[in-house]
């Protein structure tokens, strides 16, 4: 399988928001499959770890680790993260749609490509409710994540990145 998410120490990627303002993340730290990331927008740092090419990620909650990018993708595979957020239990229902294609961001031509869509859902009184959010999120072989979309009308675009 091809690494989606190319991680290693100063690799940095900047993207533009569909309101112009801009943020990168970078990778801060390595030790062996661990790695450090910061987000400028959000001003915070998250640990991911790499194991045979799967990604898993506590970036939405410290401490609970969830796999974000598994090694075995195909079209229609499905998993879920559980985390909590503002005292809620959340759900992302995540999907591969598509792969293989070629995606335009930015004036740049990205090949195998994959679309993972995430449904958001949250937990309340015991029952799983749906939220009708949903997020795409583009990743391109050998680059990482090239384009996020949502059903609120959120584009993040990669506009360079700098990869060892």
């Amino acid at each position: 399988m091809n690494n989606y998410y190319p991680l290693d120490l100063h690799n940095e990627w900047h993207y533009k928001q569909k309101d112009g303002s801009t943020y990168v993340n970078k990778v801060t730290a390595a030790n062996g499959n661990e790695y450090t990331m910061h987000n400028s927008a959000a001003n915070t740092s998250s640990d991911v770890r790499m194991d045979n090419n799967q990604m898993s990620t506590d970036g939405l909650e410290k401490g609970n680790f969830q796999l974000w990018l598994p090694n075995d993708l195909e079209v229609e595979n499905k998993w879920v993260v559980n985390f909590k957020a503002n005292g809620l239990d959340c759900l992302l229902l995540m999907t591969v749609k598509e792969m293989g294609i070629t995606k335009e961001v930015s004036g740049h031509v990205y090949n195998d490509v994959i679309c993972i869509e995430v449904e958001s859902q949250i937990i309340m009184n015991g029952s799983q409710m749906a939220l009708n959010f949903f997020t795409q999120y583009y990743y391109a072989a050998g680059v990482g994540l090239i384009l996020t979309t949502s059903s609120a009308g959120d584009i993040h675009e990669l506009t360079s990145c700098k990869l060892n």
